[in-house]
């Protein structure tokens, strides 16, 4: 089984200290919503944005729209091994629904996820396509590692042990009953705080190349996918 972790992602509604500003004010009434139920997003609100903490980490939903499109409805996420959980910037952990089609179009993706943020899960009412989950990094590290005799967790990073792509595949166990849990970072810029890393007993690099999270998401995805047997069966 593969536990996907997207780390630190930046997706958060507009900050109140932001909301009287006259863009943001701009933007929500072109959208028919008020300004603390817009997604924070550097493309529209980028100027306004420069008056945050931590700006440089905070506003990339598509980081993680782009990451979960490379995850989702694939070989691995249909054979059923395969969990996806968000971690975002304040803390909160989204589990998301493995059998959830997510929307091609982004802008359908940031109305889901707007509402998501708000209400804690989406839809309202139903089986759950995505839900914010009562529980923390470190304890949902834990109870995804409990879940087999043995686990390997792992963490996707700049500074990790350089891999190569036969290297990562040699690391990752054949059997598939084994919980893999990897976590990669879902920001756009800025450092993996070390309460985080910590939590990861393998640092990975894969190229040494900057690259992006859904092109980590899918060379791990295919690595893993080939060594349990789920691709090239034929």
């Amino acid at each position: 089984m593969l536990h996907v972790i997207l780390l630190e992602c930046a997706i958060e509604l507009v900050p109140r200290e932001l909301t009287s500003l006259k863009e943001i004010q701009a933007h929500a009434r072109r959208r028919r919503k008020k300004p603390g139920e817009l997604m924070l997003d550097q493309t529209h609100h980028g100027r306004a944005m420069t008056r945050l903490d931590g700006k440089e980490k905070r506003g990339r939903p598509d980081i993680t729209f782009l990451s979960l499109l490379s995850i989702l409805e694939t070989p691995l996420c249909k054979a059923g091994l395969l969990t996806v959980h968000l971690h975002l910037l304040d803390g909160r952990v989204i589990e998301i629904n493995p059998d959830v089609r997510l929307p091609r179009n982004y802008d359908r993706f940031i109305g889901l996820f707007e509402q998501l943020l708000m209400n804690g899960r989406i839809p309202p009412e139903g089986e759950p396509l995505a839900r914010v989950i009562d529980t923390s990094l470190p304890n949902l590290i834990s109870d995804l590692a409990a879940g087999s005799g043995e686990s390997l967790v792992l963490l996707a990073i700049e500074d990790g042990a350089k891999t190569s792509a036969e290297s990562l595949r040699n690391i990752l166990p054949q059997d598939s009953s084994v919980h893999v849990i990897l976590g990669v970072g879902a920001f756009p810029h800025g450092n993996m705080p070390d309460s985080v890393k910590e939590l990861f007993s393998t640092h990975l690099e894969l190229d040494k190349e900057v690259m992006m999270a859904w092109h980590v998401c899918a060379e791990v995805l295919w690595a893993y996918s080939s060594r349990v047997g789920i691709i090239g069966r034929w």
